[in-house]
């Protein structure tokens, strides 16, 4: 680049000058400041140019809002996320789905149109463009049939779409641009009251008339800095389904493939080059374990440097403080234990009686034990287990640790895949009965028609410290 301008510059410009050539001629000193001007114009038009192109892109994500159990609170955590989430300027917001519920609580279209403008206003409150990724709770009938051909309520949320002011077009995938980059919305729930996880799990796939227009969209916009992906349903638990459209998604610039619906936020890791995150909860009802294992109402923050993620954060609402984006392998354990847990309520009628164990339709009386059978540990790492419980209600508690007995106030540690059968992220079960692990007495002078709680803890330690804790309820008469 020239910094002083003199004779000699010109020299090496331009070559030779002829001998009438005069450096301090007027003309010549305004053909200087011309080619001055235009250097000038060029340098800063080509860096403007460059950083716009390496311009980082900040994208917010807002998790689910049903199933809840109150309305009101849920979208009162929504609203709070949604504020905290724009107090850091992003550029687009995504929200993964079930933003209204279309069962519980839901008797009539009016019903269902009141929350989806209290949820619209909120997300065209931001002032920024956004998306959303249909959910199950957003369009399922009330009567669960897998493919059910009831789309009455799927109905309702299009008709919503097009009265208010959404992304939504006339189908319920759709594709947008925001600051170079292309947004993919996909639609999960074309086989109705269909799961990936939980449900009729061979059925929750992709058509293929939606197929066929996303391969003609990503061919389209092959072009844009970056694609991002958002569906409701994380299909690629069952990676049959997902196989083929994974395999259309890494032939164009894919970064990333963000969903909902588990209430949990997970890293699945990058496969080909394409990020694979759940992102957790935003007012939908949540487990009771530790924030950084999905028990916190949360919102997101991806980043974007071209092609690349250059950081991705979640915050926890109330706190705003910083989450772990959880692993994979750590949600997978912390599902199979919740899976044991929910296997309790086998054990709410299952009582002891003069050092018999019987199963009883009806409730418990005063002469009898309280006993825990299905108490195991489904993963591959040790677990602690502790109970909490009206010690005015019960006595005597302990854990029977094969031949010996240990005291029933202190938590218990069982091996890696300890009075297990089979175990997986949705089912946990015993081939038969095993002994009981943990019982009480029930105080014989304990009240009649009394409710007794036990508060079950379990702990694990694998990249941090987690836990869940479970309820069990047992009536006494």
């Amino acid at each position: 680049m020239l910094t002083n301008w003199n004779g000699y510059d010109i020299l090496k410009l331009y070559g030779q000058p002829n001998n009438r050539t005069n450096l301090n001629n007027p003309m010549t000193k305004k053909f200087k400041f011309a080619v001055r001007k235009c250097f000038l114009v060029l340098f800063f038009s080509l860096g403007l140019f460059s950083c716009d192109g390496y311009r980082e892109i900040t994208i917010g994500i807002v998790g689910d809002q049903f199933g809840a159990y109150d309305a009101e609170k849920s979208y009162q955590v929504m609203q709070q996320a949604v504020d905290k989430l724009c107090a850091k300027n992003p550029d687009v917001i995504l929200h993964v789905g079930d933003i209204v519920e279309s069962i519980r609580g839901i008797d009539t279209f009016e019903d269902f149109e009141s929350n989806f403008r209290r949820a619209v206003t909120i997300m065209n409150g931001t002032q920024k463009p956004w998306l959303i990724a249909l959910g199950d709770h957003d369009v399922v009938p009330p009567r669960y049939l897998a493919c059910s051909p009831d789309r009455s309520r799927e109905k309702w949320f299009m008709d919503c779409c097009q009265r208010y002011e959404t992304p939504v077009g006339d189908k319920p995938y759709y594709s947008k641009n925001v600051a170079g980059y292309h947004f993919i919305s996909l639609y999960s729930m074309e086989n109705l009251h269909t799961d990936p996880r939980w449900g009729s799990i061979f059925l929750n796939k992709i058509k293929t008339e939606q197929l066929s227009w996303l391969k003609d969209d990503l061919e389209e916009n092959k072009s844009s800095k970056g694609i991002i992906v958002l569906i409701h349903h994380p299909q690629w638990y069952v990676w049959s389904n997902w196989m083929e459209i994974h395999g259309i998604l890494r032939e164009y610039p894919v970064i990333a493939v963000i969903a909902g619906h588990y209430h949990y936020d997970q890293d699945d890791g990058l496969i080909d080059g394409i990020r694979y995150i759940v992102m957790g909860a935003s007012g939908g009802v949540v487990k009771d374990t530790d924030a950084h294992s999905g028990g916190a109402q949360e919102y997101g923050l991806l980043k974007l440097k071209k092609d690349k993620i250059t950081a991705f954060n979640l915050f926890e609402v109330n706190s705003d403080s910083m989450l772990e984006l959880t692993p994979r392998r750590s949600m997978d354990r912390l599902q199979a234990i919740s899976c044991m847990l929910d296997n309790l309520w086998k054990d709410v009628n299952l009582v002891a009686s003069d050092g018999e164990k019987s199963l009883q339709k009806s409730d418990l009386t005063k002469d009898q034990q309280i006993i825990l059978t299905s108490l195991a540990n489904p993963i591959d790492i040790p677990i602690e287990i502790s109970i909490e419980f009206p010690d005015t209600l019960l006595t005597d508690p302990v854990w029977n640790a094969g031949d010996s007995t240990i005291s029933g106030y202190e938590p218990i540690k069982l091996k890696p895949g300890e009075r297990i059968s089979w175990a997986n992220y949705s089912n946990v079960g015993q081939w038969y009965q095993p002994p009981a692990l943990w019982q009480a007495k029930i105080i014989s002078d304990a009240k009649e028609n009394t409710q007794i709680t036990l508060s079950v803890l379990v702990k694990l330690q694998d990249t941090r410290q987690r836990f869940i804790r479970h309820a069990v309820i047992f009536n006494v008469n």
